[in-house]
Order: structure tokens, then C-alpha cells, then sequence
């Protein structure tokens, strides 16, 4: 977002320094009906490389509307150009059926089909230095681009959880009509307890604190 602002601001290195973890989804279906009744399920088995699993159903019936079958994506956490982001669907569909078998899920044969879906910028990194890129690009698009609001997760580089970036755009829209900042909302972070509701919520949202990585220290 910012490089595609002319004249380019004096941000734009702030905001190319920050980095990404990059995302790809192998959805599996499997002649099975549902494996397990969690929406996801995270894998701690050091001889595989997904992350976790999927269970799409659970979201939703109408995502897998045959009741023989299971639809499971097995997520694997990457950085774009590396070598699971570069192997081709094919390849990744086959190291997925391998590893569903692997955890004891399901065998491979009976996996029916697959597809690959490859996310970049999925999760912001929070190393020693992004809070300086952050506080640069705020200070500067608060001189010299007002009406631009940075909202949810990419928008303001904070790992929140889908709750927590949809109220920074709907206390945005409240900070618009009033014509003032009644919400600071970069004090809306992952952390906090979210409930659905009223002021409470906003000020739950509002009011935890984030824990910033720091640089770990050489032993004296």
C-alpha cells in the first residue's frame, strides 16, 4: 500500500523492512465422513511438516455437503519462494497425503482429490525491529496523508485474530463520522478477552497489553 502512494513516501523503507510468514493450504478430500469434530487441530509429530489441519466441515456442513466424505486443508508455514512455496501442486498434494497418513489420519489411498491454495502475508513477524518500521509509517502518514486510516491485520502489521481486526475498522468508522479520534485503535490487539457486545467489548479490546519481542542480550 504504501508504494503504490505518488511521490512515494519517506515511509516506503520502514514499511519494505517489514516480514512476512507465508501460508499454503493443501485441502484433502477423503473418503472418510469427519475424522474429528474440531475445527483445527494442531500437529506436534517432529517427522511431518504441517502445522495443522482443518477440519472444514466443522465450520460448516454446507463446505462438505456429502456426509461420506471429509474435506481436511493441511497447513504448512512457509516463506514465499522457499521450497514448499516453489513445488508444485501436485508434489504438495502428494507430501500432504503422505503426512495425513503419517498422523494416523487417514490412509492414502483413501485420499479422493486435492488442491493447493498458497496465501502470501499471512502472519506478521514480530521481530526486534518492527515497532520502529510501525511507529515510522504512522508518523509519517499522519503528517502528510490524514484521511488514510490502517486497519486489521496487514493493514497495521499486528498478528490479530479476525475479531480484533474487523473492531479496528468498525471503531475506524466511528473515529471518521465523529471527526475526531474517540478510539485509539492501535491499542485494539490479540490479546485482549473478546465477547460480543456493547461498550464492554470495546473496551476489553481496548484495554490489554502486547508484549513486544526484544533483542535476547549476550550473557555478561
Amino acid at each position: 500500500m504504501i508504494g503504490s502512494i505518488d511521490p512515494l513516501p519517506a515511509c516506503a523503507p520502514a514499511a519494505q523492512s517489514l516480514r512476512y510468514r507465508d501460508f499454503i493450504t493443501v485441502a484433502l478430500l477423503v473418503d472418510k465422513p469427519d475424522l474429528f469434530p474440531d475445527n483445527w487441530i494442531y500437529i506436534h509429530e517432529p517427522n511431518v511438516r504441517v502445522g495443522r489441519i482443518q477440519n472444514f466441515r466443522s465450520w460448516s456442513p454446507e463446505m462438505v455437503p456429502d456426509e461420506k466424505l471429509s474435506c481436511l486443508g493441511l497447513e504448512y508455514f512457509c516463506f514465499e519462494g522457499d521450497g514448499l512455496w516453489t513445488s508444485d501442486d501436485a508434489e504438495l498434494i502428494a507430501l500432504a497425503t503422505r503426512e495425513l497418513a503419517e498422523v494416523g489420519l487417514a490412509r492414502e489411498d483413501e485420499v479422493k482429490d486435492g488442491c493447493v491454495v498458497r496465501q502470501k502475508k499471512a502472519y506478521p513477524v514480530y521481530d526486534d525491529a518492527y515497532k520502529a518500521h510501525i511507529d515510522t509509517i504512522r508518523a509519517d502518514l499522519a503528517e502528510h496523508h490524514p484521511p488514510l486510516h490502517l486497519i486489521g491485520r496487514n493493514g497495521m502489521h499486528k498478528y490479530n485474530n479476525q475479531d480484533h481486526a474487523m473492531m479496528t475498522a468498525m471503531l475506524t468508522v466511528r473515529n471518521i463520522l465523529a471527526g475526531e479520534t474517540l478510539y485509539d485503535v492501535w491499542n485494539v490487539n490479540e490479546d485482549a478477552e473478546y465477547h460480543e457486545g456493547g461498550v464492554s467489548t470495546e473496551q476489553e479490546a481496548l484495554g490489554s497489553v502486547r508484549l513486544v519481542p526484544r533483542r535476547v542480550r549476550p550473557a555478561a
